[in-house]
């Protein structure tokens, strides 16, 4: 069952009352349990960044702390930061593995906040 299905479908009386991030943050929450294998398809994908940086805590838990494999499809930072993550770079022909910092969408948001450096000077 999808995320969005499984709000609509189990959380619906509550979804008014909860933006979107927050719903699907809960879901992980009450949803991991202690040896669960997961497979995540782009679980930041109605995350803010400071949500997603907590998800990524949360995982990491589930993982050091209750036994959890963890499978994600992922593009933010956050999650691909994590720590002792083996990231398979899929866009690679072959595939390989590489570190965080080598992926081409963590280089763009870096490039991003290079070119804009002096906006954040006061």
């Amino acid at each position: 069952m999808t995320q969005s299905r499984y709000v609509r479908e189990r959380l619906q009386g509550e979804v008014r009352e909860r933006s979107n991030g927050e719903n699907a943050f809960m879901f992980f929450t009450e949803k991991l349990q202690d040896g669960g294998l997961y497979l995540l398809d782009e679980p930041e994908n109605s995350l803010s960044p400071a949500r997603q940086r907590e998800l990524a805590q949360l995982l990491e838990n589930a993982v050091r702390f209750f036994g959890c494999q963890i499978v994600a499809a992922t593009h933010s930072p956050f999650l691909l930061a994590m720590r002792g993550a083996k990231i398979y770079d899929l866009d690679a022909d072959p595939v390989d593995v590489k570190r965080w910092t080598e992926l081409e969408s963590v280089r763009t948001w870096r490039d991003f906040f290079r070119e804009r450096e002096s906006d954040f000077r006061k």
